[in-house]
């Protein structure tokens, strides 16, 4: 786990965009082959996260906030945190997560608990190798949006959810696909837009919006992440 989730997540959304064919494909590949450059040279990244769904019966909807930040690179790569308030989710309220050579410590409920690191990811990670690009359905790509003076670049993308998840079970085999084949009828297409500035490169915001069709209603689980710092420190929580 030498690389922080949601930092995972904004590489991630780099590669979905390249995925479609077309003029605006073109050019949001362009856009984030020079982003993926850029992100190489990231020795610190900070963010914040919002994660909340919209449209469930009065009083279900929840909100998940997270800020974190570590280090990629130099003498503490590897070094990380993540904390995270769900205090309207029923079971979940704060916890921590600090990640030290190739430890993860984890505080919740007031105590510190300490779980090794799997040393080889990819062996923990059964999806390590899938691609999902071949799923996005739609690119568009927006220059010179303003956002706080800067100028960045949008990127939206669409990716097919059902194909997504056909495709998940095909990888998975007979291993960890129980349920994900009934997902598909539950689950609408994903909506992915990114940001990515003009001027240094760095994918500065992700937005993704992923429906759900739940007893004839639709509710939507929406996800907001910020890059906040760019190789500044980064305070990383004390444990023990």
């Amino acid at each position: 786990m030498r690389r922080l989730l949601p930092l995972a997540l904004v590489v991630s959304a780099l590669g979905v965009f390249t995925g479609c064919s077309g003029v605006d494909a073109q050019k949001a590949q362009g856009i984030l082959e020079e982003s993926t450059t850029a992100m190489a040279d990231v020795k610190s990244v900070s963010f914040a996260m919002r994660m909340w769904t919209s449209g469930g019966p009065a009083g279900s909807d929840f909100t998940v906030v997270m800020h974190g930040g570590g280090y990629q690179k130099g003498k503490r790569a590897g070094e990380s945190y993540l904390t995270m308030n769900a205090s309207d989710v029923p079971g979940m309220g704060a916890m921590t997560i600090v990640i030290r050579h190739n430890v993860l410590y984890v505080k919740a409920g007031g105590s510190w608990s300490r779980v090794p690191a799997p040393a080889d990811q990819s062996a923990a990670d059964p999806l390590a190798g899938f691609d999902i690009t071949q799923y996005v359905t739609d690119v568009h790509v927006e220059g010179g949006v303003d956002i706080a003076g800067e100028p960045m670049d949008r990127i939206t993308g669409v990716i097919d959810t059902s194909d997504a998840l056909s495709g998940i079970l095909g990888t998975l085999g007979g291993s960890g696909a129980s349920g994900l084949g009934d997902a598909s009828d539950v689950l609408g297409d994903i909506r992915a837009v990114l940001y990515v500035s003009q001027t240094t490169h760095l994918p500065m915001r992700t937005l993704i919006d992923m429906p759900m069709h739940v007893a004839g209603e639709t509710i939507t689980m929406h996800m907001d992440l910020v890059i906040t710092g760019v190789n500044n420190p980064v305070s990383i929580p004390s444990v023990g």
